[in-house]
């Protein structure tokens, strides 16, 4: 082999080791910043809007029940949840030991137990045990599975009915929110809440509002209390320290009824350990029905299960500190789990809507299939027993997914304006108050949604016409009724999408009267509108 031979092999080698060396780099590298988050299709997401830390998968370990034997041949079933009076059921379960009388032991790990770091489960931490099948259920909310995609919903919970709150100073309506600092727990529900108030205005949370994340609810009233922030997002009872600084109510899940828990269910346990799941559904409503039927009884058992400076339900007040975590929060029986999941679409619709808010927000949600999320097969089967009826009403008993609002004996003079709708410019069929199909779509889009999820708002629908110049002119009556027609027609179409009729106040106006007996096609144009205004009869 002659030497220039020789000097060119040598070159493409040192080359390929160069190249080698690159590769093995990346790869070190990447095994030390963490993989890229994983994404429904089996690809990566290497979008750098929201970094995913890695998750820890090793679990703290769970605690049992007062009669758990390891050595019985008894299964066991694992479910996380945060403190939270309706998630207190697990803890009832145990002590009642409807867990053992269904044929498995409930281990419970509880979030953030008594400050112990062992228990500071991260979000993230959260889902990634789930997911990977290490745990069979988690107890959270119906927009952390729309945006996560960790398991599947097999069971209602409860609908938060006043529980999660949005406070601020000088801010009378959503509107008002645009240029505001907003401060929340971050990868909270409190976070959700703020995003999906956003929309209603269709304010964006990247470029109208300034976000102030914080690791908790407590961290966010305290810079909204230093003047940090103007809005803070959150749930009670930390919420309400937002008074100290003059904060005031704003919203609520009393009005909005966006807040759902959901029992999520591992994926895994469906498909290996299905009869288990099933025990477990069933042993959930035995206990609610025991809980309705003796409430001091539960709470009592709930107070005993130890950890009281975490639960806030103590021996000697148990029934008044569990009634008092219960007021603001629907709690769904089994009939309300029975009605929702043999008619499926409004759950699948309000994953569908978390699913656009998260995105709106650059979250990054899970692409796949919603309508995979929810698996109604527990909750049917526990409905066929009649031992797990309840005979009895929770504490409150508003849960409202398919509920109506009678609100017909509240007068628009009492009602306080929440939010003005922007869309307001509605085109009408020719000499017609008759929608247009585009105008039925901005409706869709628009007030459905917000409607559908929030039994605690009503409505103002007021209609506006042109006062075009007509010989002999028009009159005052006639002007009204147009516009009042037009106004009719935008709450008939909503009727029609399901909205209670009771939950419309529908007013008229006329065009001021420098607009009035004009050929102006601009100011006619500027005079035709129906102008939508969410409103609350108090907060």
């Amino acid at each position: 082999m002659d030497r220039t031979r020789i000097i060119f092999v040598a070159i493409i080698g040192l080359t390929l080791i160069g190249i080698c060396g690159v590769i093995a780099y990346n790869l070190v590298n990447d095994r030390i910043v963490g993989d890229p988050t994983p994404v429904a299709d089996g690809s990566t997401n290497t979008s750098t809007t929201r970094p995913t830390p890695s998750a820890n998968l090793q679990s703290p370990e769970p605690i049992w029940g007062p009669n758990y034997d390891a050595n019985d041949g008894k299964p066991t079933y694992i479910c996380g949840a945060d403190a939270f009076g309706s998630y207190f059921t697990l803890q009832q379960m145990q002590m009642s030991g409807k867990d053992l009388a269904h044929g498995f032991h409930l281990g419970i790990v509880p979030f953030s137990l008594n400050e112990d770091p062992a228990y500071d489960v991260s979000e993230e931490q959260r889902t990634a045990l789930l997911n990977a099948g290490l745990w069979d259920c988690l107890l959270t909310t119906l927009d952390s599975v729309a945006l996560s995609s960790p398991g599947v919903i097999t069971a209602i919970v409860d609908e938060s009915a006043g529980a999660d709150q949005l406070w601020g100073r000088d801010v009378p309506t959503i509107n008002d929110l645009k240029g505001k600092r907003i401060a929340f727990s971050r990868n909270s529900v409190g976070e959700y809440f703020v995003y999906y108030a956003l929309s209603i205005a269709q304010l964006s949370p990247r470029s109208d509002v300034t976000l102030a994340p914080q690791d908790s609810v407590a961290d966010a009233v305290a810079i909204f209390n230093n003047g940090q922030a103007d809005v803070v997002s959150g749930w009670e009872p930390d919420i309400y320290d937002a008074e100290q600084s003059g904060g005031t109510p704003l919203l609520s899940s009393a009005q909005l009824r966006i807040v759902i828990d959901v029992i999520v269910t591992s994926r895994q346990s469906i498909s290996n350990r299905a009869d288990l799941a099933q025990n477990f559904h069933n042993a959930w409503f035995d206990t609610l029905k025991a809980q309705v039927q003796d409430f001091d009884t539960a709470a009592a058992q709930i107070a005993a299960w130890g950890n009281n400076d975490w639960s806030f339900v103590y021996p000697e007040s148990a029934s008044d500190d569990f009634r008092a975590w219960l007021e603001n929060v629907a709690q769904a029986d089994l009939g309300d789990n029975a009605f929702v999941m043999r008619d499926m679409r409004p759950i699948i619709n309000r994953l569908q809507i978390a699913r656009r808010v998260w995105a709106a927000s650059d979250a990054n949600p899970a692409d796949d299939n919603v309508e995979d999320l929810v698996n109604a097969g527990f909750v049917l089967r526990a409905a066929e027993q009649a031992s797990l009826q309840p005979n009895g009403k929770p504490v409150n008993d508003t849960f409202s997914i398919s509920g109506q609002l009678d609100l017909s004996g509240v007068a628009s003079g009492a009602a306080a304006t929440l939010a003005v709708l922007p869309c307001r410019t509605f085109s009408f069929l020719p000499e017609s108050t008759e929608l247009t199909l585009e105008s039925r779509r901005i409706l869709d889009s628009c007030v459905v949604p917000t409607l559908s999820q929030s039994v605690g708002l009503f409505l103002r629908v007021k209609g506006s016409s042109a006062w075009p110049a007509a010989t002999p002119s028009w009159t005052e009556q006639d002007i009204l009724e147009v516009a009042e027609g037009r106004a009719q027609s935008v709450v008939d179409y909503l009727v029609s999408q399901g909205i209670d009729p009771a939950r419309f106040i529908v007013e008229a106006t006329l065009p001021p009267a420098a607009n009035r007996n004009t050929d102006d096609a601009n100011i006619q144009a500027a005079d035709r509108y129906v102008e939508l205004t969410l409103v609350t009869s108090g907060r």
